[in-house]
């Protein structure tokens, strides 16, 4: 199979996942501010954003590792390496972990009707999505995500608040 559909698809669920999530983080802010339950809708774009990120998963395990977990871990350590000088593959469990509870928040959420995620997992997955640009992502997205991520919370904080 061609590689460069492949990557296309590799990169662009992603970047839809991202999409999803900043959509997600910025009601969550919104709600927050004003005091508010987080709408049903929100549910589905949280949802979608982590689908999103596991169709990514399997792309990059089926045009990049060719189903390999021994590639996967390979190429993650030469590429974290190349960012940061450490050889290290262990990030790719730490994505498996961060996959599995967010899948288990998206569950949780959907059983229970559960209220909005928490502010600390959003850090983390903030934490995840930056980390993941900076060592897999093109140098000018870390700026660039910094300063949407930015736009995202100073946008929702200059809505007025409904008390």
């Amino acid at each position: 199979m061609d590689s460069e559909p492949g990557r296309s698809l590799i990169v662009w669920t992603i970047r839809f996942s991202v999409m999803l999530y900043a959509w997600s983080l910025f009601t969550f802010v919104k709600c927050r501010r004003r005091k508010q339950s987080t709408p049903h809708s929100d549910l589905l774009i949280w949802s979608g954003s982590w689908v999103a990120c596991l169709v990514h998963v399997v792309f990059a395990f089926h045009f990049e590792h060719h189903w390999s977990h021994t590639e996967a871990l390979q190429h993650t350590a030469n590429v974290t390496a190349s960012v940061t000088g450490l050889r290290w593959s262990i990030g790719l469990y730490v994505n498996y972990a961060f996959l599995a509870a967010w899948g288990g928040d998206v569950v949780r959420r959907w059983r229970n009707s559960a209220p909005a995620t928490s502010i600390a997992f959003h850090v983390i997955a903030a934490f995840m999505m930056l980390n993941a640009t900076a060592v897999f992502g093109p140098g000018f997205w870390i700026p660039v995500v910094m300063i949407y991520a930015t736009g995202i919370w100073l946008l929702a904080y200059r809505l007025p608040s409904e008390s």
